[in-house]
């Protein structure tokens, strides 16, 4: 991976296949969105502080696969399902949790995750 600038100054980090997440993204965390997004896993997303692992309990927006924009930057998007055309950019310095949607077995948890 190597650290990418846009216009705007923000910095990214761009793995080898073109995706750019945030600088702030853990590798370990790049390295399973990655698994997620080229397996086509129907997943939900709980956002929060990644630093101390509270969950900001967030229900709406939460749960789908994970997409590309498109463009020089292409960062990760939340695609709600196969009829959808696009999505939200996914916040991927601020997981805390990632469940899948069918069985809810838990894929990635903040060791000091809470509510």
């Amino acid at each position: 991976m190597k650290e990418i600038q846009d216009s705007s100054g923000r910095k990214y980090l761009k793995t080898i296949g073109g995706t750019c997440y945030n600088a702030n993204t853990k590798r370990a965390m790049i390295e399973q969105l990655e698994v997620l997004r080229r397996s086509g896993t129907r997943c939900r997303f709980h956002w929060g502080d990644a630093a101390t692992g509270k969950d900001w309990c967030d229900r709406y927006g939460v749960t789908g696969t994970i997409g590309l924009s498109t463009g020089e930057i292409r960062v990760p998007l939340l695609i709600y399902n196969k009829r959808s055309i696009g999505g939200g950019a996914i916040l991927t310095h601020c997981i805390v949790k990632i469940t899948a949607s069918r069985g809810g077995r838990t894929i990635y948890q903040h060791p000091d995750y809470h509510n």
